[in-house]
């Protein structure tokens, strides 16, 4: 296994892809450390920015080893910041600007040590003060618009220090309380990007790579890493709003698209108006991907050998299994009984990852059984640096690692997702599964979430139109599923979710419940 040096780490790599990019790359955002021309920026001029806001940093008392918590809105000002401060050996602790100021308070409350901070003006209220004593607190503003007079400068391919020091500390989505802070070695953040690069190679992309996905999360900025390495040019979409992705799509025809699976489902009416019909690869990854959704987006594309892979993956181990869908191999017919089993994510990925489904005591089970899903992972993180002790208690013998997720293997080995382990429910094998089911019977609904509330199954729905399902298309879709609930109808504002888009499930309970 490749051990990384800081030559193969993000700054470095920045700096090598912008000094032989041929084209600049394509934004729908503005940015306060690098200039953005008719919505395009080079990435040297990106690498340019990271090295002197590194310069700044010093200056103000940033050293190796220091973490740094990173309150910025704007995909280029994170890329900028985050290449920044570890050039110079400095640990990026990013915080979604999704997140309130509560809940991130929170999440820092428990974190031992010095703290510097580097906060965006317009977030400055949020954290008035510096976070710990005789710590360096940035108006990133004010950061990159300043000249450096001092003469610390970090190494062309930023500060070394070993594969095992930590690199980078983002945090979980935070669907069941306070997020926890997850800390990555140099190590694990490189062997993410370097599966995700081992994949994209045999793609032979030679259009842009869009993404519009949260740009503090792990597998943004690995994946980053990943199309430097191979010297693709990015389109980085700061919204994930219909109207403007459309213009942007329809601008840069980009081969690649990736974003969060809730906003694939609001992409959908984008894809069979032709925004889509250059995209080759799709990706979805931070949730499940409903099968309805994949079939709109391969439907929406023209390419002839469209693909759509759906990625299961956690903060904590990067990518875990995959699955491939094309237009060619279409859906399989099953029976509800099989449809209602539990969402498929695919296998395993070789030379990566292993997976295995284990009882209430870690005893491994059989194909079939449901039980406790269980990784270990070349990209496995070091620890959660606010709640240390939950790291042991889910890490088991061997180095297995429990995902927290309810599944079972199928006998030819393919895992099926159940649900979150604290969030099984008693009337049903998979709320994801029947959420899976009723979005696609019901084409008018735009979002379905099964809770569970006294035993019963209760559909909270949102509709495409402000008209809720008529009671006969209901009674129809549901005939042959488990018992539910009459169905409760809100808005899709009215849905509580994290920064990645997934549903907090918890909060809509409680909200419900109110």
């Amino acid at each position: 296994m490749h051990s990384p040096r800081s030559a193969d780490l993000l700054f470095a790599q920045l700096d090598a892809a912008g000094r032989a990019a041929k084209r600049p790359w394509a934004v729908d955002h503005e940015s306060a450390a690098v200039t953005v021309k008719d919505g395009q920026v080079h990435p040297s001029d990106v690498a340019a920015a990271a090295r002197r806001f590194a310069r700044t940093a010093a200056e103000r008392g940033v050293r190796a080893g220091d973490r740094c918590v990173v309150r910025l809105e704007k995909p280029l000002d994170v890329l900028v910041a985050f290449a920044g401060l570890t050039a110079l050996g400095a640990v990026p602790v990013l915080l979604s600007a999704r997140l309130d100021a509560p809940t991130a308070h929170a999440a820092l409350e428990p974190v031992t040590g010095p703290l510097h901070l580097l906060i965006a003006e317009a977030r400055a209220a949020d954290f008035p003060d510096s976070l710990t004593p005789g710590a360096t607190r940035l108006i990133w503003e004010d950061a990159v618009s300043a000249v450096a007079e001092g003469s610390v400068e970090p190494p062309p391919h930023g500060v070394e220090l070993a594969p095992d020091q930590p690199y980078l500390v983002t945090h979980t989505s935070g669907t069941t309380g306070v997020p926890k802070l997850v800390v990555h070695t140099r190590n694990s953040f490189y062997q993410q990007s370097a599966i995700q690069t081992r994949m994209l190679r045999p793609m032979f992309l030679s259009g842009y790579l869009a993404a519009a996905i949260s740009p503090v999360h792990v597998r943004t900025l690995s994946g980053i890493l990943s199309a430097l390495r191979l010297r693709h040019s990015l389109l980085l979409l700061a919204s994930e709003e219909s109207d403007s992705v459309g213009a942007q799509l329809e601008r840069w025809r980009p081969e690649y698209l990736e974003t969060h699976p809730n906003s694939y489902i609001t992409w959908e009416g984008l894809a069979a108006e032709g925004a889509m019909s250059s995209v080759r690869m799709f990706l979805g990854t931070f949730d499940a991907m409903h099968p309805r959704t994949v079939d709109a987006m391969l439907n929406g594309s023209r390419r002839r050998l469209a693909m759509f892979t759906e990625v299961y993956a956690q903060s904590e181990l990067g990518p875990i299994a995959f699955r491939i869908r094309t237009r060619r191999t279409g859906r399989s017919r099953n029976t509800v009984g099989a449809e209602l089993a539990g969402h498929r994510v695919g296998r395993a990925i070789p030379g990566y990852s292993r997976i295995r489904v284990v009882d209430e005591q870690g005893n491994r089970l059989p194909r079939g059984a449901s039980g406790r899903i269980q990784v270990r992972s070349k990209g496995r993180f070091a620890g959660y640096l606010n709640f240390p002790e939950r790291f042991t208690e889910n890490l088991f013998d061997g180095g297995w690692w429990d995902s927290g997720d309810w599944g079972a293997r199928t006998a030819t080995g393919t895992l099926r997702l159940h649900d979150r382990q604290v969030e099984r429910l008693s009337g049903a094998t998979s709320g994801i599964a029947l959420e899976d089911v009723l979005l696609d019977r019901v084409p008018e609904l735009a979002e379905a979430v099964i809770m569970e509330t006294d035993g019963r199954l209760v559909p909270v729905l949102v509709s495409r139109s402000t008209a809720p399902v008529t009671e006969e298309l209901w009674l129809a879709a549901t005939r042959d599923l488990p018992s539910l609930a009459p169905p409760r109808f809100v808005a899709w504002h009215d849905i509580p979710r994290t920064a990645t888009g997934k549903v907090r499930r918890e909060v809509l309970r409680h909200r419900l419940n109110g």
